[in-house]
């Protein structure tokens, strides 16, 4: 009887796949199910001899019992494979426990980072306040920032193609620069391995430039899907390697994003996430409603998770500059 049942259900997810193979004939003949009873076997029984008149009542043919019963029949099955398909999907329990895994591997992943990084921002205190000695850092942060930003790259060209809208590797650039303000405040960039775009560090502290806005920003993060937008709002200026269309305006996006990253209430750590394209935007759309949740997605599904790991990397770049300084003496 297992087996019956089994069988059953299986060609029932069959039945479903078979369905969405013909969705045309089958939208066909469910809406021609539809108007069996009401039209054809009202209007038209008679004529093809599915009904006839017995003692003055119209009765079903052999034939039109036979067709009823496939049409009944049929249409149920349809229903029952779509409805069984829906429970089979949404109530799969090895679908369920891969979901609950991969929530949970999340989930340790970030407690680990978490409490890295907690540990980290401690470790620079106590440094700074002459409780501990400077460790050595035998990786290399700068070459890990790269590679991080490489592959939020990747994700966020993945993001933001969309069917026949595709941005390809070399149309989109992330960039990462940072600071140390207890040290001298200057500026640098931390992929310095990339081929720098744009303005230079000196050019990007300048007012109206959206890396200036966002560290003077409310928002953490300042979002133009167009570059042209965003320089009429004096938050972007021209560079070197900016296009105009055929109108004269600005092609392309820019979107920076603020870190900071602060121990009982002292700043250690400062640093700005560019991203920027000079040619196709961020978004093939003007309508706000999805440039607004675009912008959600990129912050909530790429940055977050991204930035996690930058953090533990900024903090390690952090000690390794405090090692270095010591060692050969250099601010």
């Amino acid at each position: 009887m297992r087996d019956g049942l089994q069988w059953c259900r299986n060609a029932l997810i069959k039945l479903h796949e078979w369905v969405q193979k013909r969705w045309m004939f089958v939208s066909v003949f469910l809406s021609t199910s539809s108007i069996w009873f009401s039209l054809i076997l009202n209007f038209c029984g008679e004529r093809f001899n599915l009904i006839v008149s017995v003692n003055g009542k119209r009765q079903l043919t052999l034939i039109g019992w036979i067709l009823t019963i496939i049409v009944v029949g049929f249409s149920c099955l349809l229903v029952m494979a779509q409805r069984y398909y829906e429970y089979k999907k949404l109530n799969s329990d090895s679908d369920k426990r891969k979901l609950y895994i991969l929530e949970q591997v999340d989930m340790g992943t970030n407690k680990i980072c978490d409490n890295k990084f907690i540990t980290l921002k401690k470790q620079i205190v106590s440094i700074k306040n002459n409780n501990t000695s400077i460790p050595q850092i035998v990786s290399k942060p700068c070459e890990q920032l790269k590679h991080i930003t490489e592959k939020m790259s990747s994700c966020l060209r993945q993001l933001l193609s969309q069917n026949d809208y595709t941005i390809k590797e070399d149309e989109l650039y992330v960039s990462l620069y940072y600071n140390f303000p207890l040290e001298n405040n200057i500026w640098k960039l931390a992929d310095s391995l990339s081929p720098e775009k744009g303005l230079s560090i000196e050019e990007l502290l300048k007012e109206k430039t959206t890396f200036k806005k966002v560290l003077s920003s409310k928002e953490t993060f300042l979002f133009f899907n167009s570059k042209e937008q965003a320089r009429r709002n004096e938050c972007y200026i021209r560079d070197s390697e900016d296009c105009l269309n055929e109108n004269g305006e600005l092609k392309g996006s820019i979107a920076c994003y603020r870190i900071k990253i602060k121990e009982n209430n002292q700043v250690l750590i400062n640093a700005v996430l560019s991203i920027t394209t000079y040619d196709k935007k961020f978004i093939n759309s003007d309508d706000r409603v999805i440039i607004e949740n675009t912008k959600y997605n990129i912050n909530e599904y790429i940055l977050k998770p991204f930035i996690k790991r930058i953090d533990i990397e900024l903090c390690l770049l952090y000690l390794f500059t405090l090692y270095e300084s010591k060692k050969h003496n250099v601010v």
